[in-house]
């Protein structure tokens, strides 16, 4: 349930709400307060079926009450208006301008990781990834180089100046990420339904961003479940559009551009497109990212690597001098999309 209050209602009409509120079984920890230029906004969260409507919207100072059916109600606009602000450490906001990430898909070795990230950030990229460690579908494929990744993620955000983003599999390598302050914790496709693992991530004390990938074929339904039970731990979450698995063998995925879409029409939380699993094919990557921003996402993932054809993971859909060609490109359509 939402409760608006009148035009310019101040803190202590807010006050005197929270008060009622409480009275009727209702503890601040359920409130999400939203306030706006104009309006402030109180939801409710959970089970709000046994308050009386008609009493909170006859007082003097409420505008209206609304009911929500949406099982995702914190995470809808009608909840939080405005897209979810995520502040990284080089002060770059993600879904108030635009995320640009680039970076390989795996940790090879320093030297690579260092030159990859480097062509990324001279592109454009404001935020660089590195794969420390990777699933592979065949156990004997390059699984990446675990701890000694993030030694090297790290060195290499100091060395440019950027914060970083790495994919974490399993709730014992929290203190690792933790240690090595990894900026945004990447939940991959492979863990987007492993909800003792979310819930590991949402029980952090001093949580980071946390960036979750759909997952092949998991639905819009699932992918926002997913989500809220992070964000109900922790709301610095981001989600991530990567596409679903195709028997076409000519693409490694179909990117799914309508969840995009939808999501940012009638969700707050910050969206970021992967146009580089989204098709698997290097040169059709830029036409998709491209479309994601067209879409309505707050960024791209790409992986960007300083020579491609030798790379241990990913070399067939990863940029590199193609990368600086894009970013601007995607810059020029977000700025139309936001009517800047």
């Amino acid at each position: 349930m939402i409760i608006q209050l009148k035009a310019h209602a101040g803190q202590n009409y807010l006050e005197r709400l929270i008060r009622q509120l409480d009275k009727d079984g209702v503890v601040r920890q359920r409130l999400d307060i939203y306030a706006g230029d104009t309006y402030t906004l109180v939801g409710i969260k959970g089970d709000a079926s046994q308050l009386n409507e008609d009493l909170y919207r006859a007082l003097s100072y409420v505008l209206d009450v609304h009911r929500i059916s949406d099982p995702f109600k914190e995470l809808s606009r009608q909840f939080h208006p405005k897209t979810t602000v995520i502040r990284l450490s080089n002060g770059h906001r993600i879904g108030a301008e635009l995320t640009i990430i680039g970076g390989p898909c795996a940790i090879e070795s320093y030297q690579q990781l260092y030159k990859s990230a480097k062509l990324a950030a001279e592109a454009g990229a404001n935020v660089i990834r590195g794969g420390a460690f990777k699933p592979r579908t065949l156990h004997r494929s390059f699984q990446g180089l675990g701890e000694e990744g993030l030694k090297y993620l790290s060195k290499v955000s100091q060395s440019l100046g950027l914060p970083v983003v790495s994919e974490i599999m399993d709730a014992s390598d929290i203190p690792l990420f933790e240690q090595y302050q990894v900026d945004i914790w990447q939940v991959g496709a492979r863990n987007c339904l492993n909800y003792a693992f979310l819930d590991a991530l949402a029980q952090v004390k001093h949580p980071r961003p946390v960036m979750l990938k759909r997952g092949d074929h998991v639905s819009l339904e699932e992918f926002l479940g997913a989500a809220l039970r992070l964000y109900e731990g922790n709301p610095q979450v981001i989600l991530c559009e990567r596409g679903d698995k195709t028997p076409d063998r000519v693409h490694r995925n179909v990117l799914n551009l309508n969840n995009v879409a939808f999501i940012k029409q009638n969700y707050h939380l910050p969206v970021i497109v992967d146009p580089s699993h989204g098709s698997g094919v290097r040169k059709l990557v830029p036409d998709l990212g491209l479309a994601g921003i067209a879409a309505g996402a707050d960024g791209l993932m790409v992986e960007v690597h300083h020579n491609p054809e030798k790379a241990l993971c990913d070399g067939a859909q990863s940029l590199s001098r193609e990368f600086k060609d894009l970013v601007p490109l995607a810059r020029a359509i977000y700025k139309l999309k936001c009517g800047a």
